[in-house]
């Protein structure tokens, strides 16, 4: 039988977090309920989709931490998964490194993006 697990992060900013997802495809929605198996759920902060893979939610703690929500067992069998969270860690890195760039008013550095 699956369950909901929560699993810490390494993100820290709600808002990087949607725009990330929102960049890598997700469709995202706020302040919703993640369903997980029979009459498990979790309230969230962020729940984001794609296609018919199953949902994943993410909830910021009082402390901060934002952690992941989802039922591990059954989405640890779609094809694809760990390619899209490394995407999208990648993305809010870029984009937390941009945002720090803008904080520290370097007018004068440039930054340039590779893709591979």
């Amino acid at each position: 039988m699956s369950h909901l697990s929560i699993l810490p992060t390494v993100f820290t900013d709600l808002e990087r977090l949607v725009q990330a997802l929102c960049d890598e495809g997700f469709k995202v929605e706020r302040t919703t309920e993640l369903q997980g198996f029979a009459d498990d759920s979790h309230s969230v902060d962020v729940l984001a989709f794609q296609g018919s893979a199953m949902p994943l939610g993410w909830t910021q703690r009082e402390n901060g931490a934002i952690v992941m929500h989802g039922d591990i067992q059954r989405i640890s069998h779609q094809p694809g998964l760990e390619q899209r969270l490394q995407r999208l860690t990648r993305r809010y890195a870029l984009l937390h490194a941009i945002d720090q760039v803008r904080l520290d008013d370097m007018g004068s550095a440039k930054l340039i993006v590779q893709t591979h």
